[in-house]
């Protein structure tokens, strides 16, 4: 997406948060109960197979020289940390997207000796209409040697000689071993006849494509396929990653189910030549908001399944006619802002909502998410390097990612359901997920979105007990969890997941115990007793 806010100063340290707050955490006055049953597979509706790489990465092309590089020209070991603190829960490899409007507006200059220019920082938006790469910015993808890249190629401009040149450069590169797909264009259904980019420069027919319907698309994008294969030597079959389509939101939300509609487009013919691996699509939830939206903004759930539930056309559609086509997001993030605001991008409430919209993406069908990251946005993991006056860092939203990549598990074989709550009165914003392995669940997923906020939430800080009717043989549960002892509001400076913390004092390696608060739960009569506060997530082991 080609909009995207300086982070706010942290009130308080994680030692005063621990010493002030931490005994209440792990005991909660008031709780009410409700029940969940964990029933074998055979009797829910699960999902195919998660792949072990479903958390993926995505970076806008100036942006992931940072990345990948420190500022003294070396591999950034922090962001090689921060990566494997993902990746080594699953065993799947890092699939990483490099891409967004400025390149699909951008050139391939051979002279360039820069890798991407303009350089990108914390305070400047990425810069539509006067990015070029060099050769040299293929080099870096070697800096992360175990990840395979999806590399965005542009279609926005009409000379396609400027497409097989840039997809000539990368596979020359980058390696075809290193290369997960390509992927021709970037949210097309934006082109437009006026459309401007930075600094009002007009980026409109004849040199640029302007509005593309379903047929026009197809057309277009067979038409750059075909030549990159005419010009370039890839391997036979699915290799390549189209529709890549805007997101919509707030009242335009039903359009997420037809815009370039895959039924409409297969039949037209994009596919004719059985060369796309993945049909992909953008996700960003709404524009960004300041703290005092945060619980609607993002931690409604109704909002967050709502939205995706427009995906389950396509979904649908792929596994009946094209089976072997997975439906990915291959772009998200929390909202859009041109510049940032981390009082609501990069909250602990944001990460909550990123760890439920990824367990309910397993369950309905989604097979992959490429988190994006671009170094001026609010919504990022980390911050790879100092840059504008803001020093290299975690943010909280990247404690989504070790979470759901403990959920998924390494054996390659978990399926994911979303389990039912049943009680009087069962909250809004509750949602329990399975993670099963064969016929039985291994762990169990609970998030509780409902909004707490230390300074701004009147009372105690409530809670559920969940009474989790485990698979028989089971008799004790683990219990991590994703939390602050100051709420939703909280940065990652107190934010700890299975007491654990990534920093950049420890060069995006975890730094355990941290904070005490993970429980193991004996099962009684069956049942396991487990407690999690609002604005909080909590990973059972069973």
């Amino acid at each position: 997406m080609y909009m995207m806010w300086p982070q706010s100063s942290r009130q308080t340290s994680l030692l005063l948060a621990l010493m002030g707050l931490g005994s209440a955490a792990l005991l909660p006055r008031d709780s009410s109960s409700f029940s969940v049953k964990v029933p074998a597979v055979t009797a829910v509706d699960a999902s195919s197979q998660i792949d072990r790489s479903f958390c993926g990465l995505a970076f806008e092309q100036s942006s992931f020289v940072r990345y990948a590089q420190d500022d003294a020209g070396k591999p950034n070991a922090f962001s090689a940390n921060l990566i494997k603190a993902i990746t080594s829960r699953t065993g799947g490899a890092p699939i990483i997207r490099l891409g967004g409007t400025s390149p699909d507006y951008g050139k391939y200059l051979p002279g360039q000796k820069e890798p991407a220019l303009p350089v990108a920082e914390q305070d400047n938006y990425q810069n539509i209409g006067f990015t070029t790469i060099g050769p040299s910015y293929w080099d870096l993808t070697h800096n992360f040697p175990e990840a395979k890249y999806m590399v965005q190629v542009p279609l926005a401009t009409t000379n396609v000689s400027e497409t097989v040149a840039w997809a000539q450069s990368a596979v020359k590169g980058i390696g075809l071993g290193s290369i997960h797909s390509i992927q021709p264009g970037n949210e097309a259904n934006l082109y437009a006849d006026d459309f401007r980019g930075e600094g009002g420069v007009e980026l409109n027919p004849p040199e640029y494509q302007g509005h593309l319907s379903n047929e026009t698309y197809v057309g277009n994008w067979t038409k750059y396929a075909d030549a990159i294969l005419d010009a370039v030597k890839l391997p036979k079959g699915r290799f390549f990653t189209a529709f890549d389509v805007a997101t919509h939101f707030g009242q335009d939300v039903q359009a997420e189910a037809y815009v370039f509609d895959v039924e409409k487009c297969f039949g037209l013919g994009i596919d004719r030549k059985n060369i796309i691996k993945e049909v992909s699509h953008h996700y960003y939830q709404r524009n960004a908001g300041t703290a005092g939206d945060l619980a609607a903004g993002l931690m409604d759930m109704s909002v967050t399944h709502n939205h995706l539930d427009q995906f389950k056309r396509r979904i649908s559609w792929l596994k009946q006619n094209q089976p072997n086509i997975p439906f990915i997001l291959n772009e998200v993030g929390n909202s859009l802002f041109r510049t940032n605001s981390y009082e609501f991008q990069a909250r602990l409430g944001s990460a909550l909502w990123q760890v439920d919209f990824y367990l309910y993406s397993m369950a309905i069908g989604v097979a992959r998410i490429n988190y994006q990251q671009i170094m001026h946005a609010g919504y990022d993991l980390w911050l790879p390097v100092a840059s504008a006056g803001h020093e290299a860092q975690v943010f909280s939203n990247f404690y989504s990612q070790p979470f759901v990549a403990d959920f998924i598990g390494a054996s390659g074989k978990t399926r994911v359901a979303q389990l039912q709550v049943s009680g009087d009165n069962v909250p809004a914003n509750l949602a329990v997920y399975g993670a099963y392995e064969g016929d039985v669940a291994k762990r169990i997923a609970i998030t509780n979105l409902n909004y707490w906020n230390k300074t701004s939430s009147e009372g105690d800080r409530p809670s559920v007990t969940l009474d989790l009717s485990v698979p028989k043989g089971v008799k004790s549960v683990k219990v991590y969890h994703l939390n602050s002892p100051l709420g939703a509001g909280a940065g990652a400076d107190t934010i700890t997941y299975g007491g654990s913390q990534w920093t950049y004092k420890s060069l995006g390696k975890e730094v355990k115990n941290v904070r005490k608060d993970t429980e193991t739960i004996t099962v009684k009569d069956g049942v396991a007793k487990v407690t999690v506060q609002s604005s909080e997530a909590a990973l059972v082991w069973l």
